[in-house]
Parts: structure tokens; sequence; C-alpha cells
């Protein structure tokens, strides 16, 4: 079935006039003139991902989740046309609450009906779907524009703390290619990483900075119920680094060394206890349930390998993988390693294997440039002052170690590991960074 046709052709470039129309405008609004030179060119690679995106499943694969959350997006609209009361039961009930056989009509018609995680994208597509009649480039366009505001307003966060880094932030959140390809279109990824932006910047503005402190919680709150609906992994994640760094903020408050010596170890163990409640409650019943984790990772592991084709599959050494603790543990750093940097160019197979292994090697290269032409010393003080390239670690090698071990396929690893990407190559442009020497003045001979 072709879910691209004339009604795209006609109505994109309608839509694209419109919404640019919009940014132009809020565009003159952003004080600093550098980053406002991001601010369209980064809505423009979002939407040159997200239709890329669309036309390489269509035309290339010819299927793709992406075209059944649009089904499932044209069914909700198709219930808002007909019957408002089972659109809005759609959306704001659970499924097993419906009070009309209506509801189950559509619900029941929609695909991913059952998954809380997948449906929830449905829900989200529906509500433009209505807004582009039910066009697929369109939503794309919507999508697409989600995705750029939550990293728009994680650019905003970074750049406040570090003012003086604002090319490079932009690059690392607006230009990485496999984020603006899978991260931009009709997909979970969109969703998830437009959450875990929007939450980024909300725990910095709202806990850190203490700006619009409850506009800023409840929409940390929110975000990271959408990241647990749809990927509980990534929220998981998440939580340590913003522990580690709600301790390093503070405790740095603190003036007196004698209140800092006696205190932090306080506020690092009442942190831990809060994060593990939370974190205990979180995987609760769930596959990432401590009771079963590493079964979990061990079975997933080897069906996706047995499901993948043998060119995007890799081995890890599930033979090594036992299902417990320990066994997880053994692989972790080799999972680290492939998720951050394979597939190597010689392993690509196909498109998707193509645009990890050429982004890899930029990111190899990088990594092997900031450890040659910086000074270990230097490396060494700034993980001890700079307490966000260790919140970007954190966060890159607790969500790399688990996704390089489970996925078991490049084509799976590609999408799964889009959200740490951003935050490792700001580790690494922090790590890199080399303040400009002071002019010298000259002197004037008199």
């Amino acid at each position: 079935m072709n879910y691209i046709n004339l009604q795209d052709l006609f109505l994109t470039p309608i839509y694209l006039l419109l919404i640019y129309g919009v940014l132009f405008f809020m565009r003159t609004s952003i004080v600093d003139k550098e980053m406002r030179n991001f601010f369209i060119i980064g809505y423009s690679v979002k939407v040159v991902g997200a239709i890329f995106f669309g036309l390489v499943f269509q035309f290339v694969y010819g299927y793709g989740d992406t075209f059944f959350y649009f089904e499932g997006a044209r069914i909700a609209r198709e219930a808002f046309l007909n019957d408002i009361l089972s659109y809005w039961e759609i959306m704001f009930q659970n499924m097993d609450e419906y009070s009309t056989p209506h509801t189950y009509y559509y619900a029941y018609r929609m695909p991913y009906y059952g998954d809380k995680g997948s449906f929830a994208v449905n829900k989200i597509g529906s509500i433009f779907s209505i807004l582009s009649f039910n066009t697929y480039t369109v939503n794309c366009l919507f999508f697409a524009l989600m995705s750029f505001t939550g990293s728009w307003q994680m650019y905003k966060a970074w750049v406040d703390i570090y003012p003086m880094l604002k090319k490079q932030l932009a690059w690392a959140i607006f230009f990485i290619p496999s984020i603006f390809f899978w991260a931009s279109g009709i997909v979970k990824d969109s969703v998830t990483f437009s959450a875990l932006c929007f939450a980024f910047a909300a725990f910095h503005f709202g806990v850190i900075r203490r700006r619009k402190v409850y506009i800023n919680l409840l929409l940390f709150a929110v975000c990271c119920y959408t990241m647990y609906l749809i990927k509980l992994y990534i929220l998981l994640c998440f939580i340590p680094a913003c522990g580690w760094w709600f301790y390093s903020q503070y405790t740095k408050q603190i003036q007196s060394q004698f209140l800092r010596v006696v205190f932090a170890p306080i506020l690092l163990v009442l942190g831990i206890g809060i994060a593990y409640y939370a974190f205990s409650n979180l995987i609760r019943g769930t596959e990432y349930d401590l009771d079963k984790v590493a079964q979990e990772a061990y079975i997933t592991a080897d069906w996706i390998h047995q499901m993948s084709e043998q060119g995007s599959a890799y081995d890890i050494g599930l033979d090594q993988m036992d299902g417990t603790i320990g066994g997880l543990l053994k692989l972790y750093p080799k999972g680290i390693f492939i998720t951050l940097f394979r597939p190597f160019i010689w392993e690509i197979k196909n498109f998707n294997m193509a645009l990890a292994g050429l982004e890899n090697l930029v990111i190899l290269f990088l990594t092997i440039r900031v450890f040659k032409n910086q000074k270990w010393k230097i490396i060494l003080k700034r993980l001890q002052t700079h307490q966000m390239v260790v919140v970007c670690l954190i966060f890159t090698l607790f969500f790399s170690g688990i996704i390089g071990i489970v996925s078991s396929n490049f084509g799976t690893l590609v999408r799964y590991r889009i959200p740490i990407l951003p935050f490792y190559m700001i580790a690494l442009i922090i790590l890199a960074y080399k303040p400009p020497k002071p002019k010298k003045l000259r002197k004037i001979k008199v």
C-alpha cells in the first residue's frame, strides 16, 4: 500500500510554508545571534530526515512500523470525526476501561492495540493526523517539529551551561545523521528522544537553575512518564545521571569546607536511597525487574540474533551469558564499545549500516583525537570539576552497555542508541575544549 501519494505532493509545500512562517516569526525573539543561526536550519535538517525516512521505507523496504503508527493515527482520527466520545476514551482512558462498544470498534482496529507504548505513538500521531487531513508527509513535518522543539530546549539548556560552546553544541544536538534520520519521523524514537530532551532542559532550568520551578517540574514529570510508557530503559538510565547531577550541583554550593565534608556523604546516601526507591518502583513487575533482568536480556539477545539477517547480526558472546547478573556484567564493557563504535565500515551490508558505519568512523576519530591532543592532566581535572561531563558519561555508559548486549543486530542497535549520541559527543566537546589564548597587546613606541 502506498501511504505517500498526490495528496502529499499538494499539501506538504503548503504546510511547510505555514510552519516556516511561524518559525521565522519566533526566530526574531532569539536575542543571541549565534543561536539564532541554528533555529531554522535545525528544523530543516529534521524535515529532511523525516521525509527521507518515509521515502526509504516506502520505496526501498516497502513496509515499516512507521506506516503502522500512521494507520493507527488514521483510525483514531476516524473516531474523532465520527464519535468524539470514543476518541476521547481512546486518548485518555486505559484500554480495559472503555465504556462503549464503539470505542472498542475503533481501538481494536488500531495497530499495536494492547501494547501501551506503541499505542501511545498512535494517539500522538492522531493529533497530527487531524491537523494534516491524514497526510503522511505532513504528519512527518509535525513529528519533526516535535523532535526539533525538544532538541532546541536541550540546546538552550546546554548553552546556558557552556555559553562559549554554542557552535559545537549545535553540531552535537542537531546534525548527527542517525538522530535526524531515525528520530524525526513517525516512530517511537521521535517521541522518546523529544521527551528526553525536554526532560533534560526541564531538570536544568527547574531543579538546577530554579527558574519557573513548578512548570518545569510538571514538564519533567510528563516527559518521564512518556519515557516510562514507551521506552522504560531510557528513563532507567537517565535517573542515575540526574541523581549525580543534583548531588554534585548542591554539594558544590556548600561554601564551608567543613560542612561540605559533613553533609556531602549524607546527601549522597539520601540521593542513592531516593534513586533506588524510584528505580525499584519503576521496574517492579516489568521485564527490567532485577530478579529477572539478566534472564530477559539473554532471551531478548538470543531471539534478535536468531531473527536477524546474517549480514546485520553480531555475536557479543551469548555463550558467556548464562542469564545471571554476573554473566551480564562480563559482557558490559564489550557492549559499550559495540554501541559507540560498531559497525565498522568493513561490516557495512545495507543502507542502515552504511549510515551508522560512517558515523561511527567519525565518532571513533573524534574520541581518539580528544585523548591524543588533550593533556591527560586536563582531562582528569575536567572529570573532577565539570559535573556535566560525568552526567553525560553516566547516562552513556549505563545505556550503551545494556543496549550493546541486548541488540545482537546492527540495524536494531542504530535506533536503540540514538538517545546517548548527543550526550557522548557533548562529553567529548567539553573534554577537548581549549580556551582561546588572550591576545597580547602590541607595545607602541613613543
